[in-house]
């Protein structure tokens, strides 16, 4: 059986803005006015307020004290657990690829709306980074970092990743900017000419200059730390997330 959403339903304030950005946006509405698009996406952006609270709980502090309480409860049993933060010197376009109602997708903690790196994406960048960068002594451990699923010799990972989450919302977001000078040289084969129209393609991304922290822990205490380096010469080097290769994505340790 379906169940159907009204269909007036549009962009108001919410105490979850990753409900109002999976649930609540009209693909319809923002697809059949092409020329407000831009106009579309700020509002849409103001929308996301970050400074939020639920009743008088600022959701950042107690998402803090949560994740303060679990790398607690690990430290007590035996873990090494390693917290640091690091700051985006670029925007972060973090879950571009995911579903949206726009043309574009955006990272955000399910329960609380606010601004993550899943721990998947950490794992990703570092593994990549040592496979590609990486000295042979840390190719080396790469299964002792992060595990293997060869089918003779599985191996589970030394070090487990937390999500990092950004400590403070205050002007998460900002709208940017694609712009597609030879729409019809890509989509059409035809020879890329200066009087084609530009195709401009708006965008959602998290604002330089925003802080993360991050946790990540493991038996090793070697092992753990030799960890955190790599990912601050990774995200530093190489960046994390969408569009990297344009110089989004890099972040360095606070």
């Amino acid at each position: 059986m379906e169940y159907k959403l009204p269909g007036n339903i549009r962009i108001q304030k919410t105490f979850n803005p990753s409900f109002l950005f999976d649930k609540c946006l009209s693909a319809k509405e923002y697809n059949s006015d092409s020329a407000n698009k831009l106009k579309h996406l700020k509002e849409i952006a103001e929308s996301l307020f970050s400074n939020y609270k639920f009743g008088n709980v600022d959701i950042y502090t107690a998402y803090k004290n949560r994740m303060e309480s679990v790398a607690n409860g690990l430290k007590n049993q035996g873990y090494a657990v390693r917290t640091f933060m690091l700051k985006s010197v670029s925007g972060l376009c973090i879950g571009m690829g995911r579903d949206s109602a726009i043309e574009n997708g955006i990272t955000l903690e399910r329960n609380l709306g606010i601004p993550i790196i899943p721990s998947s994406s950490i794992k990703g960048v570092i593994r990549s980074y040592v496979t590609l960068y990486g000295t042979d002594e840390e190719k080396s451990k790469i299964n002792r970092y992060f595990g293997s699923d060869d089918d003779d010799n599985p191996k589970s990972g030394e070090v487990d990743f937390l999500n990092a989450y950004m400590i403070s919302g205050n002007g998460s977001y900002k709208v940017d900017i694609i712009n597609n000078h030879f729409q019809d040289y890509y989509s059409k084969g035809k020879a890329p000419n200066d009087w084609f129209s530009p195709n401009p393609v708006y965008f959602l991304r998290i604002s330089e200059g925003k802080v993360f922290e991050f946790t990540i822990l493991g038996r090793d205490e070697k092992i753990v730390s030799e960890v955190q380096s790599l990912i601050e010469k990774a995200f530093k080097e190489v960046g994390v997330g969408g569009k990297t290769s344009v110089g989004y994505g890099r972040m360095v340790k606070v």
